[in-house]
């Protein structure tokens, strides 16, 4: 699949915008079910995560669609580290159209 949900620091115009900058793609508003909460714990302490569920309000973020996705997903896995899985998910647009988009998540501790 070629596309990302970012609703955090990977948004354009945040702190690491210039990582899915240097891969090049195409940016949508869109929207997921879910709450973002603060990591409490471990190297991404501060940091948002989601926390998906359908039944929770809509949370605001980018789709970023590009073909150059899937030799990035490793490098992308990486950044994001142990702290955040990534998982699919519904996706709305703004258009109202719904569609599968890869995102990541806040990981369960252990």
């Amino acid at each position: 699949m070629n596309r990302l949900f970012v609703y955090g620091t990977l948004c354009p115009n945040r702190e690491n915008a210039h990582i899915l900058g240097g891969i090049g793609g195409d940016w949508q508003q869109a929207f997921v079910h879910g709450t973002v909460h603060i990591l409490d714990w471990g190297p991404d302490k501060g940091l948002p995560a989601i926390v998906l569920n359908q039944k929770d309000a809509l949370v605001a973020g980018y789709l970023f669609s590009t073909e150059k996705l899937q030799e990035n997903w490793q490098m992308l896995d990486d950044f994001e580290g142990m702290q955040y899985q990534r998982v699919q998910t519904e996706v709305y647009l703004i258009s109202g159209e719904r569609i599968l988009a890869w995102t990541y998540v806040m990981k369960a501790q252990d």
